[in-house]
């Protein structure tokens, strides 16, 4: 199991980590160390010039290493922690529905703060000592997903059963029950009620990192027709499932399966790889619940479910090849699962997602 390093934390944990020393376990601040702020009463303090968290925490709680909590409390309106003017309010308690933000005070102290009975007060703290790992910014997976696949990668090219030729609407985008006129091959093969899948190609799937390598054939499938009549010359259908406009010219095939309930697994080893291609147009960045192929298959493990997470490195703000310094770690900024699995590629729908995914991002079966 390789090392990784601990990437993605946000700027008040890693600041937390930097400016602070591990703390005693506690769960509230220790209330006869507190000095109730002198220009707003207990409710509020207005910033100073010079003033910094790591010194009002200091002045008002005893403890400069307090910052990431009253920094968590504020972050609404203090969006940069090492950056606070004069004249900012910042508050010492988070309110709630029915009571103002306030600062903790102790009574005995005689500071003008009435608490009822039902108020008990918190105070949560960033906690100083983890086990490093990489960062994931979206929550953790069912142990099953329905996902929606309508794609398909073959390493041979499909050999179409018939075209749908013409319809009834007058329009050239087709879908949900409107009426196909379709040419077979071999209409002696069609009965009604058969139902078949609607596609077509899309390019030849190339690997971004070895673009001699070709990997197969995309296809897109565009919906499902059933047959509702089969005459010597013509198969009228009718559209009873659309994932996308469906046109005339496009190809017919035997059903494809588009959709599923699937059990997700992490496989016990490690395996990288790339995405490699994608379904829907070029220009178009990957987004949540498209389809995705990957240069891994059932020749590394993978199969029907396996979770993938997406990886990406360098500076976010870098957009020339010569601004990356791929010397930076990982940041996880996608996961994705398995939906079928050839012997060397797969296809999988982008599940989770933190930004936008490329053809070329980076995947790996583990971040521990």
């Amino acid at each position: 199991m390789r090392s990784r390093s601990l990437l993605g934390m946000g700027a008040a944990a890693f600041g937390a980590l930097l400016l602070s020393s591990p703390l005693q376990a506690q769960t509230a601040i220790d209330l006869n160390s507190i000095t109730a702020p002198q220009n707003q009463g207990g409710d509020v303090y207005d910033v100073n010039d010079g003033d910094t968290l790591w010194d009002i925490c200091r002045q008002f709680f005893g403890d400069p290493q307090y910052w990431p909590t009253l920094w968590s409390i504020n972050n609404d309106e203090v969006t940069n922690p090492h950056y606070i003017y004069p004249g900012q309010r910042l508050r010492f308690q988070p309110g709630t529905d029915v009571r103002a933000p306030s600062i903790i005070v102790d009574p005995a102290r005689g500071d003008n703060v009435d608490f009822d009975d039902s108020f008990t007060p918190l105070v949560h703290f960033i906690a100083t000592e983890r086990d490093c790992e990489l960062y994931v910014p979206f929550a953790g997976s069912g142990t099953e997903v329905t996902l929606r696949a309508p794609g398909i990668m073959t390493r041979q090219e499909i050999e179409p059963l018939g075209v749908v030729d013409q319809a009834v609407p007058g329009k050239s985008n087709l879908g949900q029950a409107d009426v196909l006129y379709m040419r077979f091959r071999n209409t002696g093969d069609v009965n009604c009620g058969d139902v078949y899948t609607v596609y077509h190609k899309m390019k030849e799937a190339r690997h971004p990192e070895v673009r001699s390598a070709r990997l197969g054939h995309i296809y897109r499938v565009t919906g499902e027709v059933m047959v509702t009549d089969v005459g010597d010359r013509w198969v009228t259908g009718v559209v009873v499932q659309s994932h996308s406009e469906v046109v005339r010219g496009e190809l017919i095939t035997d059903r494809l399966p588009v959709s599923g309930r699937i059990r997700t697994s992490e496989m016990a080893s490690l395996v990288d790889g790339y995405v490699i291609d994608k379904v829907h147009d070029e220009n178009i960045l990957i987004q949540r619940n498209q389809v995705v192929f990957i240069d891994r298959g059932k020749s590394d493990g993978v199969q029907s479910g396996t979770m993938f997470y997406v990886t990406r490195r360098g500076d976010g703000m870098a957009r020339m090849p010569r601004d990356f310094d791929n010397t930076l770690p990982d940041k996880v900024v996608g996961r994705l699962v398995v939906f079928s699995a050839d012997e060397n590629v797969a296809m999988a729908v982008m599940t989770d997602q933190a930004m936008a995914i490329n053809v070329g991002d980076r995947i790996t079966s583990r971040i521990d």
